[in-house]
Formats: C-alpha cells, structure tokens, sequence
C-alpha cells in the first residue's frame, strides 16, 4: 500500500510540474506566434492573452487539484513511514496551493478589472506604458509571473524530497 500511496502522490506532483513546464512554451508560443498574424498588433497580443490567461485558469484550477491531492496522499502515507520523511514536501506542496490560489483568486482578478478598466486586453496592448491602467497591469503581470516562477521552483523542490525513500515505521 505505502508504494502505491507513494506513487500516486509523485504522480499527482509530477502532472502539476509537467503542466507547469507546458504552460511555459505555450504561453512563449502564444506571444511570439500570434502577434505577427493580425495587422494591429495590440489585436494579437490580445489573442494571445486570451490563449495564455485560459491556460492559466485551467492550469491553477489542475495544480489546486493536483496539490490537495498530493498532500491527502501524503496524509494517508504518514501512517505508514516516518511523519518526518514526508513532512518536507507536504510543506512545499501546501506552499505551491497557497501561492497558486493567491494568483488565481486574487492577482488574475486584478488583472481583469485593470484589462476591463480600460476596454479589455486591446486596450491595455495599445495603452502608452505609462499609462496608470497600464502600469498596474504590467505590475500585476510581473508579480504572476514571479509567483509561477516559485511554484515551479518549489515543485521541483517537492519532487525532489518526495522522491527520496521514505523509512518505514518500526
């Protein structure tokens, strides 16, 4: 039982970590394909936009499955090995919910109300840069960016502690 608990628990991090890591060239794809299709510009980046933020709703709503499930199996595994063999990447992976939540619930809901503020992602991509609206946007963007960089990071980090053989209880 422990090594299918194990196994299901790596599995579940490690589709978090390859959507993580697939986001990361569909979103590197997305801006630098579709802009040059469309004759305005701003019009493509707006494409692109709505390409990559979908992918981000749908990629934080996988990770907050992925991550809760991560961490009930590393529950259940608890009773199994030494508390303190699992301890590391349970914390970790409650870091990675954390900071994923933070970005879905309350950094993309301010990037839409800043997108929306001024006519949608059109408007922003055609706002000179210092512009307010566009500023705050561009803000918002960094801080996801920086928080999906840590969530990357810190499942890589998971992963590798998770992967260490667990000692078994005596």
């Amino acid at each position: 039982m422990r090594s299918v608990l194990t196994t299901l628990s790596l599995l579940a991090l490690g589709i978090w970590l390859g959507a993580l890591l697939l986001f990361v060239q569909v979103a590197a794809v997305a801006f630098g394909a579709l802009p040059p299709l469309f004759l305005n510009q701003a019009e493509g980046i707006h494409g692109a936009g709505l390409v990559v933020g979908g992918t981000l709703r749908h990629l934080h709503y996988m990770g907050l499955i992925c991550g809760v499930l991560f961490l009930i199996l590393s529950f259940l595994l608890r009773s199994r090995v030494r508390w303190h063999s699992v301890v590391p990447q349970a914390v970790l992976v409650l870091a990675m919910v954390v900071l994923t939540a933070y970005s879905q619930f309350s950094i993309i809901p301010r990037m839409d109300t800043a997108q929306a503020s001024v006519g949608g992602s059109v408007g922003i991509a055609s706002l000179p840069e210092s512009s307010p609206a566009r500023v705050l946007f561009d803000q918002l963007h960094r801080e996801s960016v920086r928080v999906e960089g840590l969530v990357l990071i810190l499942g890589f980090i998971a992963f590798a502690f998770a992967g260490r053989p667990h000692s078994l209880r005596q």
